[in-house]
């Protein structure tokens, strides 16, 4: 589970404008988006470790999987293209204060299996690094 900080942040970058798809936040909250395509993120922590014992320091590694829904039956093109868009864009934001970093990202996986069921879905990981303290 990811810090707070890392999760705020995430999904400030998603609801910024420059993002086309619309971000729907699916954390423990029940929700119905009415558009064909959307997006979700999911925050997964890998490794976590006290950078100092003095002033507190922590350094946390994890993974933010980004989740595109598009409409079933009608290919992956339009949905790969304006996922793609997006992560271009998420690449290029910065954090203000320097503390996370996003270090890379993984290729596009089918996450629905490739089935034509409630949406077609793609997913992409992002890697980051985060350092929390004082």
């Amino acid at each position: 589970m990811s810090s707070l900080y890392v999760r705020d942040l995430f999904r400030t970058w998603l609801q910024d404008p420059l993002i086309q798809v619309p971000y729907y936040d699916t954390v423990n909250l029940e929700v119905n988006p009415q558009e064909e395509t959307w997006v979700t993120a999911d925050f997964e922590t890998t490794f976590r470790e006290r950078v100092t014992f003095c002033e507190n320091h922590w350094k946390e590694e994890g993974e933010v999987l980004l989740v595109f829904t598009g409409a079933p039956g009608i290919g992956d093109g339009h949905l790969l293209a304006a996922a793609e868009k997006d992560i271009k864009t998420l690449l290029a934001f910065r954090d203000p204060t320097r503390q996370m970093l996003v270090t890379g990202v993984g290729g596009v996986s089918e996450f629905s299996s490739g089935s034509a069921n409630m949406g077609y879905q793609v997913e992409y990981t992002l890697e980051y690094e985060y350092m929390e303290g004082p």
